[in-house]
């Protein structure tokens, strides 16, 4: 997917919220050679990931919280009028629209089945600098129940539509203006019953083997070992604070 992470509808930014923010950023700079800078969006309990100095993700402090997630945030003009589309399609607001600095305007919000994810309203901060590289962003996989329900939902908010299944699981890719910019996933029998729908984010790395031992030496945990798929070699994987994320080794 060759994706324009500043194009209004496409996925522009992921946070980690976590519950120590000392062991997040140790665990992913050294898997993925991060650094981090205090005080993103003005707010002191946060840091912007870079890679090589390119803004990568952000890492938000949440004391008390039972274990870290990931939460891609989707890029639109006007984060308030987003929140009314959400809730006009049988999702919720979760939190704001919210200023954070001069950075942008940010939401939390949950669509018809509750999964959770964000938007992003971009002010002098614009999202990914660097994607598609080892260590940064690839993209985002909304894991469904319902692939039709999910289709009734985004596409009056975002304006996204469903490509044609694909693979032995069945993926499709969500698409906007007919360009793919995120990947739809059925349910997958390996899934746990218990573990709700959600919002994957992928990042690129060399070799998602190679990565997962890596993260399991670094205190993480393997969810999904490196298999094969038509994008390329994913590792589904549980950071230390309990945050899940997959690692992709494309294949192009």
């Amino acid at each position: 997917m060759n994706i324009d992470f500043h194009e209004d509808g496409a996925p522009a930014w992921v946070e980690l919220s976590t519950p120590d923010a000392e062991v997040s950023t140790g665990f992913y700079g050294q898997l993925f050679g991060w650094t981090f800078a205090e005080g993103f969006g003005g707010q002191p309990q946060s840091w912007l990931a870079e890679l090589g100095g390119r803004p990568a993700a952000a890492v938000t402090a949440t004391p008390g919280a039972g274990r870290g997630s990931w939460t891609t945030f989707v890029n639109v003009t006007d984060a308030a009028k987003a929140a009314e589309k959400i809730t006009a399609a049988g999702g919720s607001v979760l939190s704001g629209p919210r200023s954070l600095g001069t950075a942008g305007r940010s939401a939390e919000v949950a669509d018809h089945a509750r999964t959770r994810f964000g938007l992003w309203e971009a002010g002098e901060h614009r999202g990914f600098g660097v994607a598609g590289e080892p260590g940064a962003f690839h993209g985002g996989e909304l894991i469904t129940d319902d692939v039709e329900a999910s289709a009734a939902f985004y596409g009056p908010v975002f304006g996204w539509t469903l490509g044609e299944p694909y693979g032995p699981l069945n993926r499709r890719d969500l698409q906007l203006g007919g360009r793919s910019i995120s990947v739809l996933l059925p349910r997958p029998p390996a899934m746990p019953a218990e573990m709700p729908p959600y919002w994957d984010a992928y990042f690129t790395v060399a070799d998602a083997a190679r990565t997962a031992d890596a993260a399991v030496r670094l205190g993480a945990t393997v969810l999904m070992p490196a298999t094969a798929t038509e994008h390329g070699a994913i590792a589904v994987l549980a950071d230390p604070t309990g945050a899940v994320f997959t690692a992709l080794a494309p294949t192009h």
